[in-house]
């Protein structure tokens, strides 16, 4: 039973439970129930939406220094508590940008495009604060989020840095310095070289050495994956290390890294903590960030329930001692590596004793993943963070008072290319529509959305490719695990692939239902079960359905909710008689052109024949994914006889072969500069339509004439291959010049995209017959980059194509 403190008092509604605060507490449950995170009752559901303490606005103005979906979470909260708010904007985010037009102002920050010059400008931004009269500066995550020197320059302008003071982001921002720190505070860290010297002979010695394989490699001011190389053995070390130190340079403006004894498999625990000026500091409860690929955390979720209690409150108090030991204030978090291998520490054992997890490193900053702890605790962790800067005391002060009901998972849906080896990717994002309001907190489902884009706004290659956060609450875990999975299944975005069906995968998969069972070697062990593959092929129905909304947007049929009706005003020669002709039915063949490809790499096409009811007969030709290796159909090809209605708010209505409803969403979006067609369909019921994806097809255009030759790379039998960009990106680094031999596998050039490195290797061994970019070339996708060719053995001639 749970139990109330105080006089606070529950109302349910809608299965929803509405905290009403007293004596200044936003406090709910019973310490003693704090392992009750798994209540089947609906009233265990709660949100942040009141101000956590009194109705006195702790700022008037204040300016956050970031922009996308943190920028607008920063907005959100500023509105409610009636903050004056003042954003800031790139020429390539421009002010109808999101986070933009949400705030009650919006300045132009630097000159350029990429961070280094807009947001990262501090002076730029200290002028902007001064300019408009703002009295504090959010920073929000990334950017000059954990930049010591730039809190201590805002102090001097006397303006107030939403943010731990700068000496205590010096202490925690180096990963190099925090070890000494905890180490010195009892702290357990993870064996590894932390020092000064940052030769690479002296690197390379410690690591093989004192550290031993396989090892991290970390850049010391890093975070978010960048600047981290996992090390298998002494071979890679020194191209790693390279790698690491140039994409730290980029990212952060530092070289120093630090090395790591890398612990196989282990979880990722955090501890979210807050401190305020006046000598309180909590725990806001941990979360299990262990779900990761390449370093980057996938889905998160809190609380980690299948640790003992005991477990829990240890890596809780010693987070609180990490912060403490540098004089900490405002919002950070604490993450530990927790060992999987060994068993669980004693409950008796003393705080820092532990040999079991091993702290990793602190951000000084509010995490992206932070929602979670806020749907658990109900409590707005942005709120908390302003107020503290303004001089508050926390709004609760006693541990033991800080709720944790139900349990929540974030997933981020980032832009990327799971067939392609999670290849980010840019472009416009013609459709979006998230399950749930975007930038309003938990909606009546339990669902909450944050992003920074809108529909009709573009991945940039600039910025980091996250198109937004899918965060849910239950009532235990397994209620949350399906509700992120339904959410997903009903989360919409076309113009870019996304992570979408690999987040489903992930969340469906039976290690990920067992709770405490993932750690971060999931990836590694279960990347077949979660593996989207490029050569899936969609089913014949869902090409057909692709195919008739393709025909009847082109036949002018749109917009039309009751096609008996529109038949029967109109008379038997309108549209919606289907556009036959006299003596014959009027047949199209719809050319699809394969995933990734240009105009002209088609698959076979689908013929459609309109029929004089207005339905249309769909037959879908084998194509080469169909044929045995013999060249014979694996299966029966037939039919589809497809009719129904496409309605100007998207909806799909259909019935397949006279017998099959359907309902769907589809979106449809003509290009007549690319000279293609594309629609993307969701099912309005995944689990009714046996399917759990959404599903879509691009089609040439037949009005358009735009012809392009496909840039297809040749291999070692055609005599020369051409290295393509695979995104936009900067050339960083040439490897080789014209006319030296490379070997297959070789990194002939490296290039900087979304603030990530991306090799780009030779497909065979040959000569590099021409660089087509040169260092610092911003080049777009598909671009040829270079052509390299096979030496004739018997003359020495060599030939290069374009193939």
């Amino acid at each position: 039973m749970m139990h109330l403190l105080g006089k606070a008092k529950k109302l349910t509604r809608q299965g929803r439970l509405v905290l009403l605060r007293h004596n200044s507490k936003s406090t709910l449950f019973s310490p003693h129930n704090r392992t009750n995170t798994n209540t089947n009752t609906n009233s265990s559901q709660i949100h942040a939406t009141s101000p956590t303490t009194t109705s006195k606005k702790p700022f008037d103005k204040i300016l956050i220094a970031n922009r996308g979906e943190i920028a607008c979470r920063v907005i959100r909260t500023a509105k409610n508590l009636g903050i004056q708010t003042v954003a800031l904007y790139s020429n390539a985010d421009g002010p109808q940008s999101l986070h933009a037009q949400m705030a009650d102002e919006a300045h132009l920050i630097g000159e350029g495009p990429s961070p280094s010059e807009s947001y990262l400008r501090a002076d730029d931004v200290l002028d902007i604060a001064s300019q408009t009269g703002s009295q504090a500066i959010h920073p929000g995550y990334g950017f000059l989020s954990e930049n010591s020197s730039f809190a201590t320059k805002v102090g001097d302008r006397g303006v107030t840095f939403i943010g731990p003071p700068s000496s205590a982001i010096l202490a925690m921002g180096s990963k190099s310095h925090s070890k000494a720190i905890m180490e010195d505070a009892g702290v357990p860290t993870t064996p590894g070289y932390h020092g000064d010297d940052q030769s690479p002979e002296y690197l390379f010695h410690e690591a093989v050495n004192t550290v031993g394989f396989p090892l991290l490699i970390k850049a010391t001011m890093g975070g978010g994956g960048k600047g981290m190389r996992l090390v298998r053995d002494e071979s890679e070390f020194l191209s790693a290390l390279e790698s690491c130190k140039r994409e730290s340079q980029a990212a952060f403006g530092d070289t120093n890294v630090i090395l790591e004894r890398y612990l196989v498999h282990p979880r990722h625990i955090e501890i979210q903590i807050m401190a305020d000026a006046h000598g309180n500091a909590v725990y806001l409860h941990e979360r299990d960030c262990s779900l990761q690929r390449r370093h980057q955390k996938i889905i998160e979720e809190a609380p980690a329930i299948d640790l003992p209690l005991d477990i829990r409150r240890l890596m809780g108090e010693t987070a609180v001692k990490a912060a403490k030991a540098v004089g900490y204030v405002n919002a950070g978090t604490v993450e530990f590596l927790l060992d999987t291998t060994t068993t669980q520490p004693s409950p008796s054992m003393d705080v820092g004793a532990s040999p079991d997890f091993y702290f990793c490193e602190m951000n000084t900053r509010l995490q992206v993943e932070h929602p979670v702890t806020e749907l658990i605790t109900g409590q707005d962790l942005v709120e908390w963070q302003l107020r503290v800067a303004a001089g508050e005391e926390l709004p609760i002060k006693d541990q033991d008072d800080i709720p944790c009901v139900g349990h929540a998972m974030e997933a981020r849906i980032y832009a990327e290319n799971p067939a392609k080896d999670f290849l980010p990717v840019t472009g416009n994002v013609w459709h979006h529509r998230p399950p749930a309001p975007s930038n309003t907190g938990m909606d009546v489902n339990y669902v909450r959305v944050d992003t920074g884009l809108e529909a009709g706004k573009d991945i940039s290659v600039h910025y980091d490719p996250m198109v937004s956060k899918l965060i849910v609450h239950g009532t235990d875990r397994e209620d949350a695990r399906q509700r992120l999975i339904q959410s997903l299944k009903n989360y919409q975005i076309a113009g870019v692939p996304s992570n979408i069906p690999f987040l489903i995968k992930c969340a469906q998969h039976s290690i990920f239902e067992e709770a405490g069972a993932i750690n971060t070697g999931f990836l590694e062990e279960f990347a077949d079960d979660v593996k989207i593959d490029s050569t899936d092929s969609l089913r014949m129905e869902e090409k057909a359905i692709c195919a008739f909304v393709t025909s009847i947007v082109m036949e002018g049929r749109r917009g039309v909710k009751n096609v008996d009706h529109a038949r029967q005003s109109m008379g038997s020669w309108s549209r919606y008689s289907g556009s036959w002709r006299l003596g014959s039915n009027h047949q199209r063949v719809l050319k699809a052109i394969a995933e990734g490809g240009d105009v002209g790499s088609v698959t076979p096409g689908i013929r459609c024949s309109s029929n004089h009811d207005g339905s249309f007969e769909i037959f879908i030709e084998a194509s080469d994914d169909d044929c045995d290796e013999e060249g014979g159909l694996t299966k029966e090809k037939e039919t589809l006889l497809i009719d129904g209605t496409l309605d100007e708010e998207n909806n799909l209505n259909i019935v397949i072969n006279k017998t099959r409803k359907r309902s769907y969403t589809a979106v449809f979006r003509e290009d007549m500069d690319a000279g293609t067609m594309t629609v993307n369909i969701w099912a309005s019921d995944p689990d009714l339509f046996d399917t759990d994806k959404a599903f879509g097809m691009t089609f040439e255009h037949p009005l358009s004439s735009v012809h392009r030759d496909a840039n297809v790379s040749g291999g070692a039998n055609s005599g020369s291959c051409s290295l393509q960009a695979p995104m936009p990106g900067k050339i960083s680094r040439l490897n080789f010049k014209e006319g030296d031999v490379v070997n297959e596998n070789d990194v002939v050039i490296v290039m900087e995209a979304m603030k990530m490195e991306h090799a780009i290797v030779a497909n065979m061994s040959g000569v590099v017959d021409r660089f087509n970019c040169t260092v610092g070339d911003i080049v777009d996708a598909s671009h040829i980059l270079a052509v390299i060719t096979e030496e004739e053995v018997d003359d020495g001639d060599v030939t290069s194509s374009e193939a």
